[in-house]
């Protein structure tokens, strides 16, 4: 038996809450997914279950649940849950259905009925609550762009309707197709339209891709439109605040743009939550509440209402036009809830921030230990000093607001290098962001590194994917830390999959293991180049990280194809060293050089690979390519330097150098690599955090203005956390964390 831990949120009680949850299970653990029972108190808990990943044995590695639960207000609060069948499995009354008729996709809650016609304009084309129609044809609009030229495109006709979740819990369906006007069609779009048991709203994701020929297309305006046909008299209402809700009676507009979220004192982890904004309109039958979800940090928005209806603006008319570059493509989520005559806007409020801040299950760090789903990070015993060395590089981090850089944050290095050409230059995940957080999240059951991590792989999905190039080298790949997030190339050595595989275990979202797929797929055919065929013709890490992200998907889908191109990467690693002594590689024409933390990236791939297959030739190759760097690249202070030049000789090394060495450490047992470990440890530990944030400023983008958050890159914690807390883990083994406070 175990726990799911809900945090302490909201003053008001929840009744049958939704909750979506991945929970992980150690090989052998769990065969059945109809064993796994939820109880809150003594009351058994209806779930609903997907298996998302499954061990070499056949049994279950990771399983999504979705279910809901009553919480407490103002206080936290436990479940448990079982996976030995002890617990029964309660049908939920209501329950989610969903079935087609002849009207189209009927998705019904118990509570809220709602039709989706596979053809047509509308949105919604019929809407019930509680068995009497609120809302006929013709009144949501579903979603429209309009070009800088002022041609109009909506979401119309879907050439794809498919059930992706039926119930009884939670239903999900999706419908896909190109958005169309007069003057043709732009811009391909995904819905999701969610729907929970006994609830009376629908959750909907919409996603605009750019697969157009051209290099970008500018955006002057994105939005949908909700048109009363009340005869009666209307109510209206507007919600907005970061602390408190200022709610606004009566016809209005609202408008979240850059000048209003540079000059507002957000003290919150924004990837957590910042505000609340809303529209509400009704009548003597109901009405709706429409929420934009984290529309402060995907400024420009904007929301209108007045009795012939509500405006919600995506992309309001009259800012600046967003460019959107080839290859591109963006999510919004929005809420609508629908209500009968009763409704006030102090619900309006509970309802909409509850969506904007939900509760989140969390499980307990000795299960994730246990599932050992992930490579072991968890140290056996605690120090305070590397405790808050990973708490406070985890928190300061640069970060920009923005309907395009929402999720990601600049590089302050890159971009005064000059490689942006006077742009940011942003990270694009670096290092696998991400991953990094969903760990640290397992390991502190913080919940604020969840929601960072999720921040950032939407991102990634939307922004850092290539969705469609003129290159098919770049298509389905992730491009390179670069302006405008895409302008820049793929290539394997900034590619990584593992935290898409998070992201979809962690939250059910199918779209994140698709990209993670495509990404490896990528790589497969960026290996096929000519210059990676000749040993030692490119750095390192290049076939290194390609190596790490090719493992993670071979894990994941069981497909030989990806093990057998880390097979060729390792024996063209072990000709490398037999014909060079070392993994030099190409500088300047006449020099071929040792990069340390190149060497350290592919060492670090090595011994995943070595994990995965138990090839017995890497522990060998592993061990004398560090005594090499130890030997060759060590400077008199104890320091590794930069790159192996005189002018290149500034000091560096850090984490991914010293996880190498603990690989190097546990394969040989030879002390000179745990010697070297505890040097480099105890100079960094002695060192700041990473540092502060900044304060905000609007910066004009090359893609859409951000409001910047300076600070340190989110590269800093990307390429800290994991070889850190393999540090960490093989200091505390070796029972030397008492010796890091020593001189």
């Amino acid at each position: 038996m175990s726990t799911i831990r809900f945090d302490k949120l909201s003053m008001h009680a929840r009744q049958a809450e939704p909750v979506s949850l991945g929970i992980p299970f150690p090989q052998g653990a769990l065969t059945d997914p109809a064993r796994l029972g939820l109880r809150n108190g003594d009351t058994p808990v209806p779930v609903q279950t997907t298996v998302t990943a499954r061990w070499p044995d056949g049994s279950i590695k990771w399983l999504m649940t979705h279910f809901q639960v009553d919480l407490p207000g103002d206080q936290a609060h436990t479940i448990t849950f079982t996976d030995d069948g002890s617990i029964a499995h309660p049908t939920p009354d209501p329950s989610v259905t969903v079935s087609e008729t002849a009207t189209g996709l009927v998705l019904d809650t118990g509570t809220l009925r709602v039709v989706c016609a596979p053809s047509g304009q509308d949105l919604f084309h019929q809407v019930a609550l509680d068995g009497c129609e609120l809302f006929g044809p013709g009144t949501f609009s579903g979603f429209t762009l309009v070009d800088v030229d002022g041609n109009r495109f909506s979401t119309g006709d879907a050439e794809r309707l498919t059930v992706l979740e039926s119930g009884p819990i939670r239903g999900l369906v999706e419908l896909s197709g190109r958005h169309t006007g007069d003057h043709g069609s732009l811009f391909d779009y995904r819905i999701l339209l969610e729907v929970w048991a006994g609830k009376p709203y629908v959750r909907l994701d919409y996603q605009f891709i750019n697969r157009e020929s051209t290099p970008f297309v500018q955006l002057a305006e994105t939005g949908l439109r909700f048109v009363s046909k009340a005869t009666g008299k209307a109510r209206c209402a507007l919600g907005q605040g970061y602390y408190r809700t200022s709610v606004h009676q009566g016809p209005g507009r609202q408008l979240l743009d850059a000048e209003t979220i540079v000059f507002q004192g957000v003290e919150h982890v924004l990837e957590t939550f910042y505000g609340d904004f809303w529209a509400d309109w009704g009548d003597d039958r109901g009405g709706v509440c429409i929420t934009p979800y984290q529309a402060h940090q995907n400024l420009p928005k904007s929301l209108q209402v007045d009795a012939s209806g509500i405006d919600v603006s995506i992309l309001p008319a009259g800012q600046e036009p967003l460019k959107v570059l080839q290859g591109v493509a963006k999510t919004h989520r929005l809420q609508f809830c629908f209500h009968g005559p009763e409704w006030q806007t102090d619900d309006a409020v509970v309802q909409s921030l509850q969506f904007q801040y939900p509760d989140i299950g969390m499980l307990p760090e000795a299960w994730y230990r246990r599932s050992q789903v992930w490579e072991d990070l968890f140290p056996p015993t605690r120090h305070p000093a590397f405790e808050t060395r990973i708490i406070d590089t985890a928190d300061h981090r640069a970060r920009g607001l923005g309907m395009l850089h929402w999720g990601d944050g600049p590089d302050q290095g890159y971009t005064q290098q000059g490689r942006g050409k006077g742009d940011l230059v942003w990270t694009n995940n670096e290092y696998d962001f991400p991953h990094a957080m969903f760990l640290l999240f397992a390991k502190s059951g913080e919940r604020r590194f969840r929601d960072v991590g999720c921040v950032a792989a939407q991102h990634w999905i939307d922004v850092d994917f290539c969705h469609h190039s003129d290159d098919p080298l770049k298509t389905g790949g992730q491009p390179i830390h670069t302006a405008g997030h895409v302008t820049g190339s793929v290539t394997p050595s900034h590619e990584w999959t593992e935290g898409l595989l998070d992201y979809y275990h962690l939250t059910g979202k199918r779209e994140a293991r698709d990209k993670a797929i495509s990404i490896a797929d990528n790589m497969l055919r960026q290996l096929e180049a000519p210059k990676f065929s000749q040993v030692g013709g490119f750095a390192a890490r290049e076939t290194g990280w390609a190596m790490r992200g090719l493992i993670a998907v071979y894990e994941e889908t069981g497909e030989g194809r990806y093990l057998e191109a880390c097979r060729r990467i390792a024996a063209q690693f072990l000709e490398w060293k037999q014909t060079m002594g070392a993994f030099l590689a190409p500088y300047t024409s006449h020099t071929r050089i040792r990069v340390p933390f190149m060497i350290a990236i592919a060492v670090n791939a090595l011994y995943r690979y070595y994990l995965t297959t138990a090839d017995e030739r890497i522990p060998g190759l592993i061990v004398e390519e560090m005594r090499d760097l130890l030997d060759h690249c060590v400077m008199p202070d104890g320091r590794f330097f930069y790159k192996e030049l005189p002018s290149l000789h500034r000091r560096a090394g850090g984490p991914r150098e010293m996880e190498a060495l603990c690989h190097a450490y546990n394969l040989s047992g030879e002390t000179r690599f745990l010697d070297q470990v505890l040097l480099m440890a105890r100079a960094m530990l002695r060192q700041s955090g990473g540092g502060r944030s900044g304060g905000k400023r609007i910066v004009k983008d090359m893609v859409g203005d951000t409001v910047l958050f300076d600070g340190p890159s989110p590269k800093a914690f990307a390429s800290f956390y994991v070889p850190f807390m393999v540090v960490y883990r093989t200091l505390a083994e070796a029972g030397m964390l008492d010796k890091l406070d020593a001189q």
